[in-house]
C-alpha cells in the first residue's frame, strides 16, 4: 500500500484540497498532536479532558458527557430556563455521529468497543470516540458571534475530524443525525432560505438554494448552515421521522417525500439527516468535515444570509484556529518525519507514474471499496507479484485523483 505513486498522489492532493474555515486550514495530515504540548497565545493550548462538560456562552449552552458520547445544545434566554434545542431523551444520545469504515458502520458513542472522551478547548469543547485499529473521530465546538467585531457569542463552528487508525488504506463517511424538537408543535417543522414551511419527509441533493435548516418556535431557534464558505457541502440532507434516520437499514437512509413526521412508534417525531462524501485516507492520514450551527432565543432570528454574506467577503471570523482543534490520539505512534523518499516528494518519482484512463464504472464507492480490499488482501500474502500490486496502486492512484478533481 506504501507505493511512491499514492503518497505522491496524496500529498498533492493534501497540498491543493486544504479544509478552509475562514481564519485557519486542517490539512489531510500525516501526524497527530501531542496532547502533552505545551500551549501558546495563539490558542493552540493542549485540551483538558473531563467527565462531564458545561458551557454557556451568551446565548448557547453546550453539554458534553463522555460516560455517553452525547452532547447536548441549549438556548439561554434573558430569562427563564434554557430551552432544549435537541431531544434530551436517553440523555441526549438520539442525537449522534456515525462513521463508516470500509463496509462497517459504527454509531459513535460509548460502549460498543468505542471509547469516548470529552475535552475542554480553548475556543470551546471536543467529543472524541476511539475506534481501536480503526479511526479515531474528534467533534469540535467552538463558539463565536455572527457579527463582525460583536462579543456575543451566538455560533458554533462544528469540526469533524477523523484519522484512519488502520495499516492500510481505508474509505470512511460520516453522517450525523439532530432530534430536533422545537418546530414538533408549530406550524413547520423545518424551514430554510428557500421554503417557509416543511412539514413532510424531503431529501436534498443540494442545499445552494436551501442553504440551512432551521428549527424553531416562539422561544428559540436553531439552524444548521450547510451552504456557503467554509463549509463542506453535503452529499445529501435528509429531513425525516427520527427512527427512519436512526434505524436505516443502509448508509443513506430512506426517505418517503412527503411523507408525514409520524411512524407507527412515535408521534411528530422529526430530525435532521446530514451524509458527507467518502473520503479516502492513508494511515494516520486526517480528513475533516464542517458546518455552523446558529443559535437564537426570545423570539430573534438566528443568524443566516448575513453571516453567509460576511463569511464569503471575510468580514466574519469565525473564531481563530487552533491546534487543539485537531485529532489526537494515544493510540497512534508518536510523529516521526517522513524521509522526502517516504514522503514521495520526488519529482522524479512522480514523473514516472504511469497515466491510468479511468471510467465512470470505476468511479462506483462499491467498485472502490472492492479495489481497496483487493490490494488491502494482497499485501498480506507472500509471493504476489510485485507488477499485480504496481498495477492496482496506479489504477487506485488515478481513480483518487479523478475523484478529487470533479470536487
Amino acid at each position: 500500500m506504501k507505493k511512491s505513486g499514492r503518497k505522491t498522489l496524496l500529498c498533492a492532493v493534501a497540498a491543493a484540497n486544504l479544509f478552509l474555515f475562514q481564519a485557519g486550514a486542517a490539512e489531510k495530515r500525516s501526524y497527530v498532536i501531542d496532547p502533552s504540548s505545551s500551549g501558546g497565545t495563539d490558542g493552540s493550548a493542549a485540551y483538558a479532558a473531563e467527565k462531564v462538560i458545561v458551557l454557556e456562552r451568551d446565548v448557547i449552552r453546550l453539554e458534553l458527557d463522555s460516560s455517553t458520547g452525547s452532547f447536548m445544545l441549549y438556548a439561554l434566554p434573558e430569562r427563564g430556563r434554557a430551552v432544549p434545542l435537541l431531544s434530551s431523551y436517553d440523555s441526549g444520545s438520539a442525537s449522534f455521529f456515525a462513521l463508516r469504515a470500509g463496509r462497517k458502520e459504527y454509531r459513535l458513542a460509548r460502549g460498543t468497543g468505542i471509547k469516548t472522551e470529552a475535552r475542554r478547548t480553548p475556543l470551546g469543547a471536543q467529543m472524541a470516540y476511539l475506534i481501536p485499529s480503526v479511526a479515531q473521530v474528534v467533534v469540535d465546538f467552538s463558539f463565536f458571534p455572527s457579527v463582525p467585531n460583536s462579543t456575543r457569542t451566538d455560533m458554533l463552528r462544528v469540526t469533524v475530524y477523523t484519522i484512519n487508525l488502520g495499516k492500510t488504506m481505508q474509505a470512511f463517511a460520516l453522517k450525523g443525525v439532530f432530534d430536533t424538537v422545537l418546530g414538533e408543535n408549530t406550524s413547520a417543522h423545518f424551514s430554510t432560505a428557500a421554503r417557509s414551511k416543511i412539514n413532510s419527509e424531503m431529501q436534498f441533493m443540494s442545499m445552494a438554494d436551501e442553504l440551512w435548516i432551521r428549527s424553531g418556535n416562539s422561544k428559540a431557534s436553531v439552524q444548521f448552515l450547510l451552504e456557503g464558505t467554509g463549509i463542506t457541502r453535503p452529499a445529501a440532507v435528509f429531513l425525516a421521522v427520527k427512527d427512519s434516520l436512526e434505524n436505516s437499514s443502509g448508509w443513506i437512509p430512506s426517505v418517503q417525500m412527503e411523507k408525514s413526521f409520524t411512524s407507527v412508534l412515535s408521534y411528530n417525531n422529526s430530525a435532521v439527516g446530514i451524509n458527507w462524501n467518502t473520503m479516502y485516507l492513508e494511515p494516520l492520514k486526517t480528513d475533516a468535515a464542517g458546518f455552523f450551527i446558529s443559535v437564537a432565543a426570545d423570539g430573534e432570528m438566528p443568524a443566516g444570509k448575513k453571516f453567509l454574506s460576511d463569511l464569503e467577503n471575510g468580514r466574519a471570523m469565525p473564531g481563530a484556529f487552533s491546534k487543539a482543534a485537531a485529532v489526537t490520539t494515544d493510540s497512534a505512534p508518536p510523529p516521526v518525519p517522513l524521509t522526502p523518499e517516504e514522503a514521495g516528494v520526488q519529482e522524479e518519482s512522480a514523473a514516472q507514474a504511469p497515466l491510468v484512463e479511468v471510467t465512470d464504472s470505476q468511479l462506483d464507492p462499491e467498485y472502490i471499496q472492492d479495489l481497496l480490499d483487493h490490494i488491502a488482501s494482497l499485501t498480506e500474502e507472500s509471493g504476489v507479484s510485485s507488477e499485480e500490486l504496481k498495477r492496482l496502486n496506479s489504477e487506485l492512484d488515478a481513480i483518487l485523483a479523478a475523484l478529487e478533481a470533479d470536487r
